[in-house]
Parts: C-alpha cells; sequence; structure tokens
C-alpha cells in the first residue's frame, strides 16, 4: 500500500524496516480491511441472487395470471358460443365444462400410460448428464 493512501509503509524512506510491532499493527489492518470487503462481496453476490430470484417469482406470476385470464376469456367465449348454436346459454356453458372434463380425462390417461415414464427418464438423464 501506498503511503499517500493513509496508512504508512512497512520500510523508512531510507529502506531501514521498522518497528515489528507496526508491521503487526499494519497486517492486522489489512485483514480487517480484506474481511469488510469480502463480507461486502457477500452481502453484494446474496442481494444479486434474492433480485435475480424475486423478479423470476414476479414474471412466473404474472405470467400464470395471464394465462388464466385468456383461459377464462376464452372458456367464456366458447360457452357463450355453444349456446348461440344450441339456441341455449346454459347448455352452452354445460358442454364447455365438458369439453375440460374430457380434456382433462385424455391427460389424466396419457400421464398414467405414456408421459410419467417418460418424464421421469428424462429428468433422470438429465441429471446424470446422458441426456
Amino acid at each position: 500500500m501506498a503511503p499517500t493512501e493513509g496508512r504508512r509503509s512497512s520500510g523508512n524512506t531510507d529502506g531501514t524496516p521498522t518497528d515489528p510491532v507496526d508491521f503487526v499493527r499494519e497486517m492486522a489492518e489489512s485483514a480487517a480491511d480484506y474481511a469488510r470487503a469480502e463480507r461486502d462481496h457477500f452481502k453484494l453476490v446474496a442481494s444479486q441472487r434474492v433480485g435475480e430470484f424475486s423478479g423470476r417469482i414476479v414474471l412466473f406470476l404474472v405470467m400464470i395470471l395471464m394465462v388464466s385470464g385468456t383461459l377464462l376469456m376464452l372458456s367464456v367465449a366458447w360457452g357463450i358460443w355453444l349456446g348461440q348454436c344450441l339456441g341455449d346459454p346454459a347448455l352452452g356453458f354445460v358442454l364447455a365444462g365438458a369439453t375440460y372434463l374430457v380434456l382433462m380425462l385424455l391427460f389424466y390417461l396419457l400421464w398414467r400410460t405414456i408421459l410419467r415414464d417418460r418424464i421421469t427418464l428424462a429428468i433422470i438423464n438429465t441429471t446424470h448428464g446422458e441426456g
């Protein structure tokens, strides 16, 4: 460290070493400065990670809300359209609900027979670096 930075150098201006007590004191101050710098760096990295994670959570929640709202509006439109085609709005909404029930049952059957094992195998292969 240069003497202009507010610290004494480890040697006099004529090149002779200083008192060992001063040298140890300077080393202790340097170690304390290093510990403070490491603490500040750790805080900065931790806050950056928390900020990035929070941003991902907010994005995920907004996307879920947007997809849910879109699905809701499409469901209402589907029910109204079916009701107009059949001449009874209530029957249109019942059939729209039945459509989702059929889609849910189809997904469940696909999940039980095909998808569950494939997804599990893909995750295992990715985890072990084979995918």
